[in-house]
């Protein structure tokens, strides 16, 4: 059976990849219907937690940090995806 996932980010974890890949603003908005406005805590606690083990400050020093855009070879990037898609690496 495929399992359907929940459109919108719901956890501190996808807020974190989003920010890696060099969001400015994350929208929270199924979230918070589905959570209520209390699930902003949580998400910010995930958030600070996992800044903490990874030694962050602020968002800004690890925002981006895994964007195409900064990347020597791109294509190395779009290659991994492909594989990953075609082949059901998780």
């Amino acid at each position: 059976m495929i399992s359907q996932q929940q459109p919108g980010i719901h956890t501190a974890e996808a807020v974190i990849k989003q920010l890696l890949a060099g969001a400015n603003a994350v929208q929270i908005t199924s979230a918070l219907y589905k959570n209520n406005i209390d699930h902003i805590s949580s998400l910010n606690k995930g958030i600070e937690s996992w800044m903490s083990d990874h030694k962050f400050n602020t968002i800004d020093d690890f925002r981006g940090k895994l964007s195409q855009v900064k990347l020597d070879n791109p294509a190395v990037l779009e290659r991994v995806q492909f594989m990953r898609l075609y082949s059901n690496i998780e």
